[in-house]
């Protein structure tokens, strides 16, 4: 650390900001089945530890409390004999004291019982294996309980007795005192207190106690190994199923993406129509007005006006034959029929319901060759013998169309059509070796409307359209259209 010169301490070379290493940084790193874990097993230790020393101190206390009733009953058997009821309260006799003596120091109870005592209820010894303290009054909060007629016992080191100074014992102690009843009654004269080694009973204690604590262990292990079980069982089922849920919706975002293309589609294609059926209306409106309206309006002057043969200085003898013919009323009449009808062969659909494929393809191809008096070349390889309604319509015009553009933009020179069916989807091809796109395409709008046309029908049928040069000279309109969907598939031969 450096000074700067406002006297603020300046980082030195080298010097690193300290990461924030906080618990709680930590924990927010982890992931939520391993902070559950985490919390779980606290929460299960705890209380698996509490339940073990809950059960520890219960089987001591029951220990001991079984212990002591024996004690009882022990002094309660054999003792009470030895003390007698008399006028200043209950005394024991020399003969007693020493058949007491002789019982607790040459018997095998020796070995067990560090020290015995009888007292009265003002805390007077009236025996002890301790001669010293016989008739000697000392206070004891237990004594009370005892003459109430309960059992008292506890674990101690050395004897506990207020105003007596014995050392403490190397081994623990079982302090009990128990009531010593009068003959036939149970009003306690005397209470008993027995210090007995209590060593065997601290071991088998602390088995017990050990075995609590294993079991408790290793419950608390299962727990803990379940909980981590189950948990990581239900973490990868969540991550599964969030998995396929994550895929289910990027799967239904690509098909409402896809929709909202599709209706974009739909919406442009329905405007196009619109255009394209207005063109339409116009283009046959000019049709009608610059052809058979025209020749009516002749037809009408000519037959309504018979001087027309004489207003123009020429007499009928004058003109020629060609000019009479042409201005007959049967000449016109007829030239109007024939524009008419070329008219409504563009738009009278003609019965192709009961034809398959096939068969309304060569027969647009033959209206073509009738009306124009061309040659046309047709190749047709494995066209399917069924399909929809809407896709045989959809193709008849197209052909239609496409042979239509080709004679007027192509001279009618090489004209082809070639349909093929494969990889589930129909190809037809309509060329010409005529002077090619470029100059095609720079015609009238009756182009630009045909193409237009060709280009909705294929895009209602989720086909695609392409025009273009063509190798060798010559223009190439090509329409693609998927069958699935649109035909009932069953190849030709």
């Amino acid at each position: 650390m450096g000074s700067g010169d406002n006297g603020t301490k300046v980082p030195s070379a080298g010097w690193r900001e300290p990461q924030d290493w906080s618990l709680g940084r930590s924990w927010r790193r982890l992931a939520l089945t391993s902070q559950f874990l985490i919390v779980a097993s606290l929460f299960v230790g705890c209380s698996m530890t509490f339940l073990g020393v809950w059960l520890s101190s219960q089987i001591a206390a029951n220990q001991l409390y079984s212990r002591a009733n024996s004690g009882a009953l022990y002094m309660e058997g054999f003792l009470s004999r030895h003390v007698q009821s008399g006028e200043t309260g209950p005394t024991v006799s020399t003969e007693s004291m020493r058949e007491l003596d002789q019982l607790l120091m040459t018997s095998d109870l020796a070995y067990r019982i560090e020290s015995f005592r009888i007292w009265r209820s003002d805390g007077l010894i009236l025996y002890s294996t301790d001669k010293s303290v016989i008739g000697k009054t000392f206070s004891s909060s237990n004594l009370v309980d005892a003459f109430s007629g309960r059992v008292v016992a506890q674990l101690e080191y050395g004897h506990n007795d207020e105003g007596q100074t014995e050392p403490t014992s190397a081994k623990p102690l079982l302090e009990i005192y128990a009531p010593i009843f009068a003959a036939g009654t149970r009003n306690p004269i005397a209470v008993g207190e027995i210090y007995e080694d209590a060593t065997d009973f601290v071991e088998r204690r602390n088995v017990a106690q050990r075995r609590t604590w294993y079991l408790i262990a290793a419950a608390t292990v299962s727990i803990i190994g379940a909980l981590y079980v189950v948990v990581h069982g239900a973490s990868n089922l969540i991550l599964t199923q969030r998995s396929t849920l994550e895929r289910q919706l990027i799967a239904a975002n690509a098909l409402a993406e896809q929709n909202k293309e599709l209706r974009q589609i739909a919406d442009e294609t329905r405007l196009q129509s619109a255009e394209s059926n207005e063109t339409l209306l116009n283009r046959i409106g000019s049709d009608l007005h610059d052809g058979p309206l025209q020749l009516l309006g002749l037809l009408i002057l000519r037959l309504g006006d018979p001087s027309l043969d004489k207003g123009t200085g020429e007499t009928s003898a004058t003109r020629t034959n060609a000019t009479l013919e042409a201005l007959s009323p049967q000449r016109i009449a007829t030239d109007c029929l024939n524009q008419l009808r070329d008219l409504s062969s563009g738009l009278v659909m003609p019965e192709i319901e009961e034809l398959s494929l096939e068969a309304a393809l060569k027969l647009a191809v033959d209206r073509h060759r009738t009306t124009t008096g061309s040659h046309v070349d047709v190749d047709f390889d494995r066209l399917p013998l069924t399909v929809a309604s809407s896709l045989k319509i959809c193709l008849y015009r197209i052909v239609q169309e496409g042979l239509n553009n080709s004679f007027r933009h192509g001279n009618g020179i090489g004209q082809h059509v070639r349909a093929t069916a494969e990889d589930g989807a129909i190809t037809v091809v309509v060329s010409d070796q005529g002077p090619g796109f470029s100059a095609s395409a720079s015609g009238d709008g009756r182009q630009s409307l045909g193409l237009l046309g060709i280009r909705n029908r294929a895009a209602v049928l989720q086909g695609t359209f392409t025009i273009g040069q063509r190798k060798g000279g010559g223009t190439e309109l090509v329409v693609t259209i998927p069958m699935e969907g649109n035909s009932e598939y069953e190849a030709g031969t």
